[in-house]
């Protein structure tokens, strides 16, 4: 019975030890947004900026908008094992306003040997993105896939922006089966010049009075 009484402290005071150790582990977090980073080179700013509306180009009557293509690859994880997978991306994306971009892309996912094309839909803010979309599998039966991940653009290459997809699955809509996907790579971005319509801006040049 007193061995017993002599425990009691020690099971107390795990946790409190626990608190302090994990605690002290979180707050030297060298990814933490607010830790001193040594490793940063010099003259590299912190601060984050809208990295696909300074690719675009702007104009008055217009929203900016971008281009892109690329895709990533990675692995699809089925029944336990790894099997290579990629998703090829070409599509816009639209500035809505505070850093909130519309992205819509034609996509085709390839598992193993199986290629499926599909429209996916989503946003881009602040280096995140997420993208959804359904599709049908030769078979017949109806799939989703889910997107959500990081961009960045590339330091000193120009319309270059790595991508990854930190939560990614395959889910099959008939019996609920999903695949887990591990995926990242390169798209490259680029301005949507707006059109013209050549008469009327020939019209406007030559200022025309009746």
């Amino acid at each position: 019975m007193k061995q017993h009484n002599k425990k009691h402290p020690l099971l107390f005071a795990l946790p409190a030890l626990a608190a302090l150790v994990f605690g002290s582990i979180g707050t030297t977090n060298a990814f933490a947004e607010d830790a001193s980073l040594d490793f940063v080179p010099e003259n590299v700013s912190l601060v984050k900026t809208d990295a696909l509306l300074d690719v675009s180009s702007e104009s008055p009557d217009r929203q900016a908008e971008v281009q892109f293509r690329g895709g990533t690859d990675g692995w699809a994880i089925i029944g336990g094992q790894a099997y290579p997978s990629e998703i090829g991306l070409t599509g816009n994306a639209v500035h809505q306003g505070n850093g909130v971009w519309k992205v819509k892309s034609e996509a085709k996912i390839s598992v193993a040997d199986r290629d499926v094309p599909l429209e996916l839909k989503g946003k881009a803010v602040n280096g995140k993105l997420r993208l959804h979309g359904t599709g049908t599998l030769d078979d017949g039966d109806s799939f989703r896939v889910i997107l959500r991940g990081h961009y960045a653009p590339v330091h000193d290459q120009p319309g270059e922006f790595v991508l990854d997809f930190s939560t990614a699955k395959i889910q099959n809509m008939e019996n609920g089966f999903r695949i887990p996907l591990s995926q990242n790579g390169i798209v490259f971005v680029e301005p949507v010049v707006p059109e013209v319509d050549d008469f009327a801006d020939l019209e406007t040049d030559l200022n025309i009075e009746e």
